[in-house]
């Protein structure tokens, strides 16, 4: 795993220099890091973390790379300014920061509740996963509002490679298999276009530390799904300036990849303690749909969907930083028993 990882990051670095990302020049001696930082992120999400159980969204893996803030005139600066011709909110300003974030790669893999019945329960949801890459335009105009622009591409069914990843991981860990893989939603290529917008409102109480809010709202297009979203994020602590929330992997109240190191200030450690919602009206989700491919009628989606979100955030000499959270989500299908819990965690390396 250690090699696997290490041979990783060797091809970020290579491709991120290829395509004209901006990467970090050597540490100084007082650890503030130096312009133009690029970080490397993992986001494990599982509900194995709070339940012990593998059902519904089960799993979700995305590794990512965050430029630093973009020079101007660069190739990638000069892509916000092709975006601005059609969204205002995307041109250039005097107080405009701007980053690139690149999804390496992402997986989610979706299953029913009982994973040992051959075939599966054709009253829950059908097996799928969805592998993907993708990118985000963050563009932060007045240190108090972001817009995240994504993109993604890749597929969903077998090629996706989730009976791999759950039965080969359950393998090693000593688990029992999932044996229902091969009812799972069949190969479509997939994309996804999503678009966010954040504004953070402060109420600061000395010594950086402080309380704010963080209200959201979105819209997402594509094969994979279709919502609109609207929610809000409270947090307490000393390190709000640094970014609007954690990074989640979607649908989820995400506070976006965006990380700007300058609003953490001085310090060797710094926090802040975070709880919200997020309300979805969803026109199609693939992962429920699609069970009409599978079984007739299949199960119907439901239209309004919620999470509700808890967890802290930690940040280590500016350059490490670790998320952790715990969600609750509403039922999403009709005759869905429960609602659905899973955990969040995530860590970013400046390198």
């Amino acid at each position: 795993m250690g090699r696997l990882l290490c041979g990783l990051a060797a091809v970020v670095v290579a491709l991120s220099s290829a395509l004209g990302l901006a990467l970090p020049r050597a540490a100084r001696a007082d650890d503030t890091p130096p312009p133009q930082a690029g970080r490397l992120g993992l986001i494990e999400e599982n509900d194995g973390i709070l339940s012990h159980q593998d059902r519904h969204y089960t799993q979700g893996l995305r590794i990512s790379y965050l430029s630093g803030s973009l020079p101007q005139g660069s190739f990638w600066d000069r892509s916000f300014d092709w975006i601005g011709v059609v969204l205002p909110m995307y041109r250039s300003s005097a107080e405009s920061q701007r980053r690139f974030e690149w999804q390496v790669l992402g997986q989610s893999e979706f299953t029913p509740k009982d994973t040992h019945l051959v075939p599966p329960d054709p009253t829950d949801r059908p097996y799928a996963a969805w592998l993907y890459t993708g990118f985000d335009w963050l563009q932060e105009n007045d240190g108090h509002s972001l817009h995240n622009l994504e993109a993604q591409v890749g597929v969903v069914g077998p090629a996706a490679f989730g009976k791999q990843v759950q039965n080969g991981y359950h393998a090693i860990a000593g688990f029992g298999k999932a044996e229902g893989w091969k009812y799972e939603l069949a190969n479509r290529p997939a994309f996804q276009f999503s678009y966010e917008y954040h504004r953070r409102l402060e109420l600061e109480l000395g010594d950086r530390f402080g309380f704010d809010f963080v209200p959201e709202a979105g819209l997402s297009m594509g094969t994979v799904m279709r919502y609109a979203e609207v929610g809000g994020l409270l947090r307490f602590g000393n390190a709000l300036h640094a970014d609007y929330g954690p990074e989640r992997i979607r649908p989820a109240l995400s506070g976006t990849a965006y990380f700007d190191e300058r609003g953490l200030g001085t310090g060797k450690f710094h926090f802040y303690l975070f709880a919200g919602a997020q309300g979805r009206r969803v026109f199609y989700n693939r992962f429920i749909d699609g069970s009409k491919e599978i079984e007739n009628p299949g199960i119907d989606r439901k239209q309004e969907v919620a999470d509700f979100v808890g967890g802290t955030s930690l940040f280590f000499t500016r350059r490490v930083r670790a998320d952790f959270s715990a969600v609750l989500r509403t039922a999403e299908y009709s005759g869905q028993p429960r609602k659905d819990s899973y955990g969040s965690a995530e860590i970013s390396v400046q390198f």
